[in-house]
């Protein structure tokens, strides 16, 4: 039997996971929820670019648990930990792309409360996407080859003009003044999630950490940009790096970065990589570096979707609870090839 999915949200990267969804012939979309708006009652497939496939999108948290899924794909732009409580409460599992890996950016009582809900409902709550989520994952795997590992580095680092989301640019301070108050703790508190991958990443290690530390810096435009959904004035900021630093014993034992600019007029010039850079001190050292190609599509949300689509059937045959990376077996592209 077909394992039975709900879809939440049909945003960017909804869309894809709708589409990637119905190519599967052992998952079945019984419901699509979407908050209340003009979405509500358009066909699912319609507004995923797939033609229609005669199921309407809902508005609801009752809907959608009306519906009986085994499994949300939770991808909201701004999550809510009550319904997310409700979902695995009614025994439906839960992938999120929504800021979330392990839950340490919302709080250790709102990650408390979800790992028990998820108990309670005897299913599994598991975080993905591309970054974090994928890379970090990629970064664990290369330790393999290692006989000790002093330090993990991943560095995102992207040109990410393309990106045409201007609300996701002004929440982290683009377009406006490097030296605002509280600019750096927003963009700090804005990026948590990375945090959630420091933390994945140590449970994995087995390295208990003592802090995960924050450092950043920004980049500010040398001349006016426009980028179409959005300008940017001169001497303002148009990019940002970013390092969530775990700590254990003393050490700086996992470094998880991301730089991302807009346009082609910065100081600093920092030069993006397009990809991912992986670099692991120890015996043997380790260097990587990972791209996601497509040459029939420059499409990136499906990069974010993708892990999360992939990883249905791991977890909704995990452990009940919260769950990571390290606890589940490989999951790859299955039933995905020609």
């Amino acid at each position: 039997m077909a394992h039975r999915i709900a879809q939440w949200s049909v945003g960017n990267i909804g869309r894809k996971a709708i589409a990637a969804v119905r190519d599967d012939a052992g998952l079945e979309l019984v419901a699509c929820y979407n908050r209340p708006g003009e979405k509500t009652g358009r066909d699912v497939g319609e507004l995923a670019g797939i033609g229609p496939i005669g199921l309407p999108v809902v508005s609801t948290i009752e809907e959608i648990l009306a519906a009986k899924p085994d499994l949300v794909l939770y991808m909201p732009l701004m999550w809510d930990v009550d319904d997310m409580v409700r979902l695995l409460e009614a025994g439906i599992n839960v992938i999120s792309t929504a800021n979330f890996i392990t839950g340490y950016s919302y709080g250790k009582d709102e990650q408390q409360r979800l790992h028990e809900a998820a108990l309670r409902g005897g299913v599994s709550l598991y975080g993905s996407g591309i970054n974090p989520g994928f890379a970090n994952i990629i970064s664990l795997l290369a330790t393999q080859v290692c006989r000790n590992v002093e330090q993990i580095t991943m560095l995102e680092s992207v040109d990410a003009s393309g990106y045409a989301s201007p609300g996701t640019w002004k929440s982290l301070g683009f377009g406006g003044p490097k030296d605002a108050p509280g600019l750096m703790e927003q963009v700090r508190k804005r990026s948590l999630v990375f945090a959630d991958a420091v933390e994945m990443m140590a449970k994995a290690l087995n390295a208990p950490l003592d802090d995960i530390v924050f450092e950043g810096d920004l980049g500010v435009a040398t001349e006016d940009l426009d980028l179409g959904y959005m300008q940017i004035a001169k001497g303002t900021v148009c990019g940002m790096k970013l390092h969530f630093i775990g700590i254990s014993k003393g050490k700086r034992i996992i470094d998880v970065g991301s730089m991302a600019r807009l346009g082609q007029h910065m100081e600093p010039d920092w030069r993006p990589l397009h990809g991912y850079q992986i670099d692991i001190k120890g015996t043997p050292g380790v260097h990587c570096v990972v791209e996601a190609v497509d040459n029939r599509t420059t499409d990136k949300d499906f990069y974010t979707a993708m892990p999360a689509v992939n990883a249905i059937r791991t977890v909704i045959e995990a452990k009940p609870g919260l769950v990571t990376a390290g606890e589940l077996p490989l999951i790859c592209a299955a039933g995905r090839t020609g």
